[in-house]
């Protein structure tokens, strides 16, 4: 899923940039909606994966 970040954290020893969007795994991207770190990008948007 898609997701864009409405903060600056850190993911698997990767830098995740404040309004930048990512690829994350389904489960972690629900969590982090949920919890307000991140929203759902439209899929037009260019993601840069988070391994």
């Amino acid at each position: 899923m898609k997701v864009k970040m409405l903060v600056q954290s850190q993911y698997k020893s990767e830098l995740l940039r404040l309004g930048k969007v990512y690829e994350i795994n389904d489960k972690t991207a629900n969590r982090w909606v949920l919890s307000g770190l991140a929203e759902k990008a439209p899929e037009t948007d260019e993601s840069k994966p988070a391994e």
